[in-house]
């Protein structure tokens, strides 16, 4: 077994390598991690605004029940000021996510970032939201338009810094203030930018007769749909914590493939919410975070109880430090301290418990056990709370629970081996200690 995974970390690394140090890459994982702040101060007025009742389902239970009824009508009647927030944060995520990976990727290049941000930032709005009749459709500007605004950050953000390598800039005189001369200096750079992405989209328009993100939307809709589903995202789970189990960090390799998938399938249902109509898609930022990472990386929420009850003192003693933490789905204690980074008896339920967890919770939600999740609730809340203020419904917290006990079968048989060994090892240790 540890020859196979030998070979295996041989084969893997440097693909793993490659992804880790791609900048692009990176600067896609920067612009959704820097958003992920206003999706959770969007999603908390979305809550106040959409209570989990109506008046035809308000429980008749002393004052859970006017409590609920109170806040329905206090909701209805204050409607545009509770929504305003939201429409301020994750209405427009996309805009965000253009000005984080903007920064990032010039950052990378030692360019002023500031002018970078504004000048993609402009670029965007003018090819995929241009003004009509004096007001600017904000159609491209939710979460359908992250990928979008992460792909004009980077590209504009590649023009122009190819710009300004070839030195097509203004250079003003010495003692000119820096801001004047770095306005002046990334002039070349922007013109040139935006001229090329005006005349692509006045280009698409002729030919099609649609906007950018329109005839982005209708390519990109295949693409999206051959990784949304339960069959690729199992897959693309297991093979992200089999990396894991190496040391190397899932948003690395595979989170630049489902990070912007769950950031615009959750901005999606909640857009959704907000217009009153049902949400759709499954797999969320809070599906990976409570079901499918319950715990963290690998589901190890159950493998933590399992520890407790040890022979071993070591595994024992790691488990009572890593509980806490991972309650809130932080686990480095456990795959550190265990460890389970390389070690092949505990990677195998690491890969497996969470594929499962996927396509446990993939079945609830899609039969409509459960409710989708609407709601970004931060991801280091405890998972069966998290689970349900985030669906906002009570049977997401009993499906957390059957998934933690499932969790805990698969785990315990190889947490048996790996516990006979550490045993073995401690006796043997304790054997050469008395006999010295």
């Amino acid at each position: 077994m540890t020859a196979f995974f030998n070979k295996l970390e041989d084969k893997l690394m440097p693909l793993a390598n490659f992804f880790g140090q791609q900048r692009h890459l990176l600067a896609i994982r920067d612009g959704i991690v820097s958003a992920m702040p206003l999706t959770i101060i969007g999603s908390i007025f979305l809550i106040l605004a959409y209570p989990p009742v109506d008046p035809t389902n308000i429980p008749d239970i002393p004052l859970i029940g006017a409590f609920l009824e109170g806040w329905y009508n206090w909701a209805q009647a204050n409607m545009g000021a509770i929504i305003a927030p939201f429409s301020a944060t994750m209405a427009i995520l996309s805009l965000f996510v253009c000005v984080g990976s903007s920064y990032s990727l010039a950052s990378h290049y030692d360019r002023k970032p500031l002018q970078y941000v504004i000048a993609n930032l402009s670029i965007y709005i003018l090819v995929c939201a241009p003004v009509t009749d004096g007001a600017i459709p904000t159609a491209a500007f939710d979460g359908k338009g992250i990928l979008l605004a992460a792909f004009v950050a980077l590209i504009g953000t590649e023009i122009m810094n190819f710009v300004e390598k070839k030195g097509w800039t203004f250079k003003m005189p010495a003692g000119v203030p820096p801001i004047v001369a770095n306005s002046f200096a990334s002039l070349f750079p922007f013109g040139i930018a935006m001229f090329l992405f005006y005349g692509l989209s006045l280009g698409i328009q002729a030919a099609t007769g649609q906007l950018l993100p329109e005839v982005f939307f209708g390519l990109f809709e295949g693409l999206k749909a051959s990784v949304d589903n339960i069959f690729s995202v199992t897959i693309l789970t297991g093979f992200e914590n089999l990396l894991f189990g190496f040391g190397v960090h899932p948003t690395t390799v595979v989170g630049p493939i489902l990070d912007p998938l769950e950031s615009m399938n959750i901005a999606e249902n909640a857009s959704l919410i907000a217009q009153g109509l049902e949400a759709t898609r499954v797999y969320t930022q809070p599906f990976w975070a409570f079901y499918v990472a319950l715990g963290g990386g690998g589901a190890t929420l159950g493998l933590a109880f399992l520890t407790l009850r040890a022979r071993s003192k070591q595994i024992r003693d790691v488990g009572k430090v890593a509980l806490i933490p991972s309650l809130f789905n932080i686990n480095e204690p456990l795959i550190f301290g265990l460890p389970i980074f390389l070690n092949p008896i505990l990677i195998i339920p690491f890969m497996i418990a969470p594929m499962v967890n996927v396509v446990l919770g993939w079945l609830a939600t899609s039969s409509g056990l459960v409710n989708m999740a609407t709601i970004a609730a931060p991801w280091t809340s405890p998972a069966p709370l998290g689970a349900m203020l985030s669906t906002m419904d009570f049977k997401a917290l009993l499906l957390v629970i059957v998934m933690l006990l499932i969790n805990m079968v698969i785990y315990y048989p190889f947490l048996k081996m790996y516990d006979n060994s550490k045993v073995k090892e401690e006796n043997e240790a304790e054997a050469q200690i008395e006999s010295a």
